[in-house]
């Protein structure tokens, strides 16, 4: 074989990730000018769905609390009148809105918000991950958006205030690796989904079958943007990213969660792309570079060379998208990002290594389709 084969391939697949990286960070750090505010707190109903002492925080509760004080309408869920997480958000706020009931859908977070999403009474519903902190005027910011075009907003968390290496490589995850990648997408008009805060118009939300518009795929944030969008409408992202407070974690949770995360967007249309993400991140991309400065001729200071400058200009581009957002991106930071590119071949290897998708010690991958298919026809 040509030796310029091989070196030509390294510097190309080199050349492309690193491309990535930097274009998606280009096009992801710089907010879109705001929408002008046209709604007040008293227009939102926000539904909240607890599982477990965990999810009922002091900063989480109290934050909920000023809403309600601002004139939003809360509703907070619960499967059972003995979860952990009533007495501590009592404790909290005693006159806390709490909703208790539980239905027998394949999605336990759905089983547990559609009595908030069918009380909802207000113009705007907002659906928000427990944990994730926002103010009157940050709700309001985010739904600016909506209009007679835009069907739904969704507004990213970003990780914040990690006080341990766990919570650190969890907001790598979340803020170097998927807000960069979402945004960046948004900006091209591709329909992206996550978790954090959802808002959409009480009439759409009714117009998509209230629920079960969050409960035709496996994944609630998915299925909604996809049933908004097939009514002709569009969706975006909102330009503020709300707290998500992270604490403490715990690595094997960090780490399984990536993994029941992976294992969710293989199971959607997307996944091509998210089976592309491990071969363009720095550790593949980089290795690439260094083979085919060995098949140059290169020799071992040139290669080392060589791969600090891919880490430094990886980092480079990484700390510019935070930047632009405003999110924090310090040594530790940095240290985190490279390991969780280190790991991206291994989270692909385990999220293609099972099907199982254990949530809240429920199994969403085996068989979701044909338990959400007779779900539905129950209801016919």
């Amino acid at each position: 074989m040509d030796a310029g084969v091989p070196v030509w391939f390294g510097l190309g697949w080199w050349s492309i990730g690193s491309a990535v990286h930097w274009a998606s960070a280009a096009l992801a750090r710089q907010p879109r000018r705001q929408a002008q505010r046209r709604h007040r707190p008293a227009d939102f109903s926000i539904v909240a769905p607890l599982n477990g002492a965990g999810d009922a925080s002091a900063n989480y509760i109290k934050a909920l609390a000023e809403l309600s004080g601002a004139g939003a309408e809360i509703l907070i869920c619960v499967a059972d009148a003995d979860d952990g997480a009533v007495a501590l958000t009592r404790a909290l706020w005693p006159d806390a809105p709490i909703l208790v009931g539980n239905d027998d859908t394949f999605n336990p977070k759905m089983n547990n918000v559609r009595k908030g999403l069918e009380a909802a009474r207000r113009e705007i519903v907002a659906l928000c991950d427990a944990g994730v902190v926002f103010g009157a005027d940050e709700l309001c910011h985010v739904a600016a958006p909506l209009s007679d075009r835009v069907g739904l907003v969704l507004a990213l968390k970003a990780g914040d205030a990690p006080e341990n290496f766990a919570a650190e490589m969890e907001r790598a995850y979340i803020d170097g690796h998927q807000a960069k990648f979402l945004f960046a997408a948004d900006r091209l008009g591709i329909a992206v989904a996550s978790g954090g805060l959802t808002l959409l118009s009480r009439d759409t939300l009714e117009r998509i079958g209230n629920w079960r518009g969050f409960n035709r795929w496996i994944a609630d944030d998915y299925s909604v943007v996809r049933s908004v969008r097939e009514l002709g409408l569009a969706t975006c992202l909102g330009e503020i990213m709300l707290r998500l407070p992270l604490g403490r974690r715990d690595w094997r949770v960090v780490w399984r969660r990536q993994v029941r995360w992976a294992r969710t967007r293989l199971r959607l249309p997307v996944w091509p792309l998210v089976l592309w993400e491990p071969v363009i991140g720095w550790l593949v991309s980089g290795a690439a570079g260094a083979a085919a400065l060995v098949c140059a001729g290169a020799g071992a200071g040139g290669v080392v060379a060589g791969i600090a400058v891919h880490t430094a200009a990886w980092l480079a581009g990484e700390k510019w998208f935070m930047a632009g957002r405003g999110l924090a991106f310090g040594p530790r930071a940095a240290l985190a990002a490279l390991l969780r590119e280190v790991l991206a071949p291994a989270l692909m290897i385990a999220a293609l290594g099972r099907r199982a998708i254990y949530w809240r010690g429920t199994d969403l991958g085996g068989h979701w389709s044909s338990r959400r298919d007779d779900a539905a026809g129950k209801l016919v």
